[in-house]
Parts: structure tokens; C-alpha cells; sequence
């Protein structure tokens, strides 16, 4: 008889976590519809002040694709990588394929029309990235 009210609160916490397992996966949906796109750099702040792209930023972009994949163009380099987000920090890495470096960003903003992230430079400085889309992949 004891055991009643233990099973009870097991089933109304294992109904409780897939709830929330449903609407983490909700949450990842929704960010892969609106990151799997070609997106520009449009302007980028350190120190609390926004600068455009210099000359050689100018082609800067990056492509998220639905298979996790990602291409990186910077001052006409490319890197191939994969990249992975945990919902619950808010935090997008990318991995590139070739030095297996792990680049940690911050969402700040991301919607149809513009990406803000976050990220500390090998440098340690802050830089924030203003992203625009180019075309959806």
C-alpha cells in the first residue's frame, strides 16, 4: 500500500521530464529552421563599440546547414567544420574539421532576419558578431 504514492509521484515525475524533453526538442527545431542559413557579417563590436567589417571582412560569412555541417569564409579562408547548440546555455560550437578548434559562442539574438553572437577571441577580448541573412540552405 505504501508503494502507492511512490509510483504515483515517479510517473507524474518521469511525465514532467518529458515534457520538458518535448519542449527542448521544440526549442532545437526551431533553432535549426533558423540558423540553417548563409549569413553575412555586418558589423562587429569590441569594447562596447560597433565597427563595420574592415576591406578584408567584407566576404565574411558563415553557412549552418541541417546536417550540423558549417563553412566559415574569413578574409577569404575557409573552414569546413560542424557545429552543435545546447539550448539550455544558449551556446553554439563549432568545430572545425581540420585543427578539431572548438569556437564557443554566445546566442544573443537570433531570428529570420538577424544572428547576434557572443564570443572571447583567442585574445581573450569579447566581440560581439552582427549577422544578416544571405539566403536560407
Amino acid at each position: 500500500m505504501k508503494k502507492l504514492p511512490l509510483l504515483g509521484i515517479i510517473l507524474t515525475a518521469l511525465l514532467f521530464i518529458s515534457k520538458i524533453n518535448k519542449g527542448q526538442e521544440k526549442i532545437n527545431k526551431n533553432f535549426d529552421e533558423l540558423i540553417c542559413k548563409e549569413w553575412k557579417l555586418q558589423s562587429y563590436e569590441e569594447k562596447g563599440k560597433k565597427f563595420p567589417p574592415a576591406p578584408e571582412q567584407k566576404g565574411d560569412k558563415m553557412i549552418f546547414y541541417k546536417d550540423n555541417k558549417v563553412k566559415s569564409v574569413e578574409s577569404g579562408y575557409i573552414q569546413n567544420g560542424i557545429w552543435k547548440y545546447d539550448a539550455t546555455k544558449s551556446i553554439l560550437t563549432v568545430i572545425d574539421n581540420d585543427t578539431k578548434e572548438k569556437a564557443v559562442m554566445k546566442v544573443i539574438k537570433l531570428t529570420n532576419d538577424e544572428c547576434i553572437l557572443e564570443y572571447k577571441d583567442p585574445e581573450g577580448i569579447m566581440l560581439k558578431m552582427y549577422m544578416l541573412p544571405v539566403k536560407k540552405v
